[in-house]
């Protein structure tokens, strides 16, 4: 059985190591291996858990850092979460859903799919073997409620309810005093009811887009500068037809098992199917001036037959509205300041596109774990290094979506410049392969300057051709060229008729085994 949180209201002691704010799965984990440490934390969250999120998509790169995690900290807890046969062996109760790799198909509005044509309109690219080690898609609701839970178990101090009235650092003490008050009544903050006060060496920034602690660390807004600009509108539903109708004998995997992207003409919608029949849908679009509604998301699936087919029978659950996010895109001006970190998840976003985000945000609670083990003194010199690798990488993640979005609507060259996202990946991966603790090129390789020069210069052959119409494989064989020392899978291929089958055995099972087997079933 899983436990259950409990909302914790009050302040049982007045001084932590760290005050850790947001309770999603990032902060939770960082949480909890800090405490397993010996560090006090507190955990402040102005929800409380299970509680409705988005961004459910893993990857063998979150994996690898999962295992990797359990590991390091010994967390054989958190070990199962590591692959989808695991995670259904120890934690049957814990929703997730089965993610063999990616899936894409091409849609044209007023046209349903011709199936005589769906193999040169889409890709399918795996990321495992089999299902024993496939990724996972997130129920969040419930996978940071159990990392929440773990969290307390260790000794963290869960806060839920909980907002930050006011916080003020004295650098010459290097503490934070944090005023606190009950998130139920704070939309009237003169009458919010006020509640302990605390105190922290540090304040960890874990709070997503809502830039919650923006007012006591200055911490402003600087998106300006990215070129992908989405929105979205999203919810989960019951009810969707499965897509297997275009799966083929020969393709890697089912292509429901997978984060299912479903290509516009401009934009996109995701489909990612959980174990217990809900399905996350959401509606990707490049339009920023104009806020999109559940009116068009709804009008943009009845525009296209082949998704308005799949989407015919389902029923919105959660949430009671569906979601909208203006702008998806962002960014802050630091990710460090007197007293404060952010973790990745705080620091900045780019999109959904490539499912980054899972991963991006375990890259932070890998770094973030490993040099808050040292003096306050000397965290400062590691924190100047973690800056600058966030900002390089969010700048690299930027251009490995903005060039999809600028190849559209042209599947082909879509589906050759995301080929840039994959041998990053993979790459990545090799490293993470040889030793997870040691990332020379960095993060889904933003330091390999050679590649980051290909891809900026493929994203601005995009740019500069944006009113002619390339050839169908003009665009196609120059970037298959200019990948050429880093693809050894076969991507662009011909011969592999858009499938891709490049994985075995990952190397972490052997970590995952180990762990999970004192663990009950």
């Amino acid at each position: 059985m899983l436990a259950v949180v409990h909302n914790s209201p009050s302040v049982n002691r007045k001084r932590f190591d760290f005050a850790i704010v947001g309770s999603g799965f990032s902060g939770s984990l960082l949480a909890w291996i800090l405490a397993s440490q010996g560090r006090s934390v507190a955990l402040i969250d102005k929800a409380t858990h299970p509680r409705f999120a988005i961004g459910e998509s893993s990857t063998p790169t979150a994996d690898f850092l999962l295992a990797y995690l359990a590991q390091r900290w010994n967390l054989s807890t958190l070990a199962p979460l590591a692959c989808w046969g695991s995670w259904k062996t120890h934690y049957p109760n814990l929703v997730c859903g089965k993610k063999r790799g990616f899936s894409y198909y091409a849609h044209q509005q007023y046209h349903p799919l011709n199936t005589n044509e769906i193999t040169q309109n889409s890709l399918l690219v795996a990321a495992s073997s089999q299902d024993q080690w496939s990724d996972t898609h997130w129920l969040r609701s419930s996978v940071d409620a159990f990392l929440a839970d773990q969290a307390t178990q260790a000794g963290v101090q869960l806060l839920q309810q909980t907002s930050i009235a006011k916080a003020n650092f004295d650098a010459t003490s290097h503490r934070w005093k944090i005023d606190l008050i009950e998130e139920r009544t704070s939309t009237n903050r003169s009458n919010a009811t006020p509640l302990d006060s605390l105190q922290a060496t540090w304040i960890i920034d874990a709070t997503g887009p809502h830039g919650s602690l923006a007012p006591w660390t200055q911490n402003n807004d600087n998106s300006h500068w990215m070129r992908t600009q989405t929105g979205a509108v999203f919810g989960h539903f019951s009810g969707v037809e499965p897509f297997a109708a275009a799966y083929h004998p020969s393709d890697p995997f089912c292509c429901d098992d997978a984060a299912q992207h479903h290509l516009l003409n401009q934009g996109w919608v995701w489909m990612l199917r959980f174990d217990h029949g809900v399905t996350s849908v959401g509606w990707v679009h490049p339009s920023l001036n104009t806020p999109r509604t559940t009116e068009d998301f709804w009008n943009t699936i009845q525009s296209h037959p082949s998704l308005s087919k799949l989407m015919q029978s389902a029923t919105l659950l959660e949430p009671i509205k569906m979601g909208t996010i203006q702008r998806i895109s962002r960014c802050r001006s630091h990710a460090f300041g007197p007293g404060w970190i952010a973790l990745p998840v705080a620091y900045g976003f780019v999109d959904p596109l490539h499912s980054t985000g899972i991963a991006h945000a375990l890259s932070g609670v890998c770094r973030l774990a490993e040099l808050l083990q040292v003096n306050t003194s000397d965290v400062y010199p590691k924190l100047e290094i973690y800056q600058a690798d966030l900002e390089s990488e969010l700048n690299w993640l930027d251009t490995l979506v903005a060039g999809c979005y600028a190849a559209q609507p042209s599947f082909d060259n879509f589906y050759a410049f995301a080929c840039f996202y994959f041998v990053a990946a993979i790459e990545f991966e090799k490293q993470l392969a040889k030793d997870p603790s040691h990332w020379p090129l960095g993060f889904l390789q933003a330091s390999d300057g050679e590649l980051r020069e290909t891809g900026e210069a493929a994203y601005q052959s995009l740019l500069q051709n944006s009113n002619e119409q390339f050839s169908k494989t003009q665009f196609r064989e120059k970037v298959r060229e200019s990948i050429a020392r880093w693809n050894n899978v076969g991507l662009l291929d011909p011969t592999n008729l858009n499938r891709i089958a490049h994985s075995a055995a990952p190397k972490y099972a052997s970590v995952v085994q180990s762990l999970c087997s004192d663990l009950p079933k």
